[in-house]
């Protein structure tokens, strides 16, 4: 073989007979790919199925050249662990940079902790003596999402505030809305005004007309 051969033979790789590129046992990443324990890794590891482990791999000892003629041989099923690689088996989780895919790095990095939701507690809604002052007054209601034949809960104005929130009213379970309610006026100017709000907040809520008893509940009338 000519000297020119040679060194078009060497071209750095894992040969296709090597025990490296057919077990896939000893990886090594640069960092960017996998986490551990939060880290970003950096070092050997080993693919098993589609799985990323620290380290090199537990090798099957029918499969270890340095060990031939050893009498466990007889059982391929035994797995060896050497001193280089008895930090192993460590499962590693694959960081993605795609949208919309789960990034295990920055969940991690910032602490983003999990919300605990809670169930609604209904309201029985009761106006204040500030709200006849101003003549109207908010009202909050929640429906649960997805379900046709759910209904409308009213909640309070503190559960609103903790929509999504720890703590709170799982905001993405459930689809809410503001009412603004009016109380002091003529009869047909305040059930014209709370229809058409109940209407436009139907459009959220489906089933927020069977939470009110009418359109004139709660009012105090200036005339008829």
């Amino acid at each position: 073989m000519s000297v020119r051969s040679k060194k078009k033979g060497r071209t750095g790789g894992i040969s296709s007979f090597s025990v490296r590129k057919k077990t896939r046992t000893h990886l090594y990443t640069k960092g960017g790919e996998f986490s551990l324990d939060g880290e970003n890794y950096i070092g050997e590891y080993y693919m098993e199925g589609e799985s990323p482990f620290t380290g090199p791999a537990p090798v099957g000892l029918n499969e270890d050249v340095n060990r031939i003629g050893d009498p466990d041989l007889v059982n391929p099923k035994i797995r060896l662990i050497t001193t280089k690689s008895a930090e192993s088996g460590k499962l590693l989780r694959r960081v993605y940079s795609e949208h919309y895919q789960y990034d295990y790095e920055k969940i991690k990095a910032f602490d983003i902790p999990i919300l605990d939701f809670i169930d609604p507690v209904p309201y029985l809604y009761e106006p204040k003596d500030a709200a006849y002052d101003v003549g109207e007054d908010q009202r909050y209601f929640i429906q649960k999402r997805g379900i046709d034949d759910g209904y409308a809960i009213e909640i309070d104005s503190s559960q609103w505030e903790l929509l999504g929130q720890f703590r709170g009213i799982d905001n993405g379970l459930y689809a809410f809305v503001g009412v603004t309610w009016k109380l002091v006026g003529a009869y047909d100017i305040i059930a014209q005004q709370n229809e058409l709000a109940l209407f436009k907040a139907q459009k959220i809520v489906p089933s927020i007309f069977y939470s009110v008893k009418s359109f004139t509940e709660f009012a105090r009338f200036t005339r008829f």
